[in-house]
């Protein structure tokens, strides 16, 4: 699985360098983000002996560090992770794989515009009935999107509802995105 995403993600870049629209290439660039996201949850999952337990502060502090490098090498992210679940299905760790790619990546390319700082906050907890909390904050101000239902936005929501999960969001002191998600085998 790992070495189709890579050549998936191969093709894709490949793809783009004959792109001139930057929208476009930029478009690209979500997809390779994405797939990206995913491949690296199969190479965490198999350097594991048991497939289902990966260490999610692991893979999410190494997932956020990869979308920094890509979309705001020039600002200093601080990140805070904290996860307190022994274990994720295998499920449920695509999902949240991409809404943790749509997140951050988000946060880079319109919270943190024209500053050289930011932070970004995850908190991920155990709730009863095999359900979690998935709780993302980042201290920035957004820039308002240029339309209404982008597909990033689309696909959080999807994601979400795949989990049968709920998902708040506020704009105080930055943004702060709350789910409740369900722990899929």
């Amino acid at each position: 699985v790992k070495n189709n995403l890579q050549v998936i993600t191969s093709l894709l870049r490949l793809q783009s360098r004959e792109i001139d629209d930057e929208k476009t290439k930029a478009q690209f660039q979500d997809a390779v983000q994405r797939i990206i996201a995913m491949s690296l949850i199969h190479e965490k999952m198999y350097q594991n002996e048991n497939l289902s337990k990966i260490d999610l502060k692991d893979y999410l502090d190494t997932l956020a560090i990869d979308l920094i490098k890509t979309y705001a090498d020039n600002i200093h992210v601080t990140l805070d992770i904290t996860s307190k679940l022994d274990r994720l299905g295998n499920n449920t760790l695509v999902p949240v794989a991409l809404i943790f790619n749509e997140l951050i990546s988000n946060s880079l390319k319109h919270a943190f515009q024209d500053r050289d700082h930011g932070k970004i906050t995850v908190e991920l907890f155990p709730r009863e009935k095999n359900m979690f909390e998935l709780m993302y904050k980042d201290d920035g101000i957004w820039s308002e999107p240029s339309k209404e239902g982008s597909f990033g936005l689309e696909l959080i929501e999807t994601l979400t509802e795949q989990l049968d999960g709920k998902v708040t969001r506020t704009n105080e002191n930055g943004t702060v995105y709350r789910f409740i998600l369900k722990n899929v085998e």
